[in-house]
């Protein structure tokens, strides 16, 4: 939406800003929202009423009683059983589909292994989990907003079409355009769709799902992967950086002389030392590209050569996350994607090694698996389109998340 200071807007602005204090303050009352709002009483009342009718406020069933006569006020809460988001996730080696309410609660979600060596093929086997996913939000009576999908690599934050992923070699093609037109080919719903950078949704799923959603404090997700990227939060939200691109720690240098070759045509970059394709590479000696599962069995077997690649890998995340808390001073970094699935095995590591590389550095942030685990990419995306929805582009953040008072 466009911000102007017609009555229509005036009024969507003010039920942004209850949705977001409601979310962010689960079982706040309406004298507490009018009171941080600023709106009156009469007017706050309309809103809740309104978007209690819309399905997307509830009220909690029993208000507590207060010391002393008296009930405590009806407090309000997101209502979840409703309104509900599809993410999905294309990883380099698999691809996951969930859905979720507007809580973040997870409703449905699969994963397979697949190689995409064909776009149109992969693009087929998503489709086909959607239409599942689809078919049982329709079962269970929940209204879908929309879709979000989360790819690995460079989005134009313009038309968010696909400049490059590289590590699945797709380019220069907009997958928004090429699902609708398979949505309709399978009498599928025409819904809204959003494309966004893999690293960039993770983040966003700790942001608006995960417990920083209650502080709104600076912190950067780590998705390990294949590839490596970097999703980074602010006090107001992502930060995409110029073009949109910020984030694209996997293609930072880290060793210069005698690196190894990446797949984005560099030597050295960060990711390869620090990755999936690294630690497969450590454990064969060669370029085969071990799965997840491969390798997390191989590591429950007790294999050496794993232990020890893990070790290789947390080392030189360390230092990587040592450069990243030193430029940017996150409150928290986070340790996700599937590479988090290794556990203390990949974070005791990488927390030795952050401390060797500190010495009397003070910039010390929590550093910490993600929350959301392997599903974090998908949820982040579906959060992505709930921020669309609550917070839309074009609104003053301030307005959106206080109101306007008048």
């Amino acid at each position: 939406m466009s911000f102007s200071s017609s009555h229509s807007d005036l009024k969507q602005i003010n039920r942004l800003a209850v949705i977001n204090l409601v979310k962010t303050k689960p079982g706040i009352s309406r004298a507490d929202l009018a009171k941080r709002t600023g709106l009156n009483k009469s007017t706050i009342g309309k809103l809740v009423q309104d978007l209690i009718d819309d399905l997307w406020l509830a009220e909690e069933i029993t208000p507590t009683l207060l010391d002393g006569a008296g009930r405590r006020p009806t407090g309000l809460t997101l209502n979840g059983k409703v309104l509900a988001l599809l993410g999905a996730e294309i990883g380099a080696d698999y691809i996951t589909v969930l859905a979720c309410s507007i809580n973040g609660e997870i409703l449905f979600n699969t994963t397979v292994p697949f190689q995409h060596d064909d776009m149109n093929a992969s693009l087929e086997q998503l489709v086909g989990l959607l239409k599942h996913a689809w078919e049982i939000m329709a079962e269970n009576r929940h209204t879908v907003l929309g879709l979000g999908i989360a790819l690995p690599g460079l989005i134009n934050p313009l038309d968010e079409k696909v400049v490059v992923l590289p590590n699945i070699n797709w380019q220069e093609v907009s997958i928004a355009e090429l699902l609708r037109a398979k949505f309709a080919a399978k009498n599928m719903p025409d819904t809204p769709i959003t494309i966004i950078n893999d690293a960039n949704a993770a983040a966003l799923s700790e942001f608006v799902f995960g417990h920083t959603q209650y502080r709104r404090s600076p912190l950067i997700h780590l998705t390990m992967a294949v590839g490596v990227g970097a999703g980074i939060i602010t006090e107001k939200g992502l930060y995409k950086g110029f073009n949109g691109w910020a984030g694209e720690i996997g293609h930072a240098i880290l060793q210069p002389i005698d690196g190894l070759p990446c797949a984005c045509g560099q030597h050295g970059c960060v990711e390869t030392l620090v990755s999936q394709r690294a630690l497969s590479r450590m454990v064969t000696q060669t370029d085969r590209l071990l799965s997840m599962d491969t390798l997390q069995r191989r590591l429950a077997q007790g294999d050496e050569l794993v232990k020890s690649g893990l070790a290789q890998v947390g080392h030189f995340l360390g230092i990587v996350l040592r450069n990243v808390a030193n430029i940017l001073n996150p409150e928290t970094i986070i340790i996700g994607g599937p590479m988090s699935q290794f556990g203390n095995h990949l974070l005791e590591p990488t927390l030795i090694s952050f401390v060797k590389h500190s010495h009397q550095n003070h910039i010390q942030p929590h550093i910490k698996l993600c929350e959301f685990g392997h599903h974090a990419a998908a949820l982040g995306a579906a959060a992505a389109v709930l921020s669309l929805h609550v917070e839309p582009l074009g609104t003053p953040l301030h307005l959106a998340q206080n109101g306007l008072l008048r």
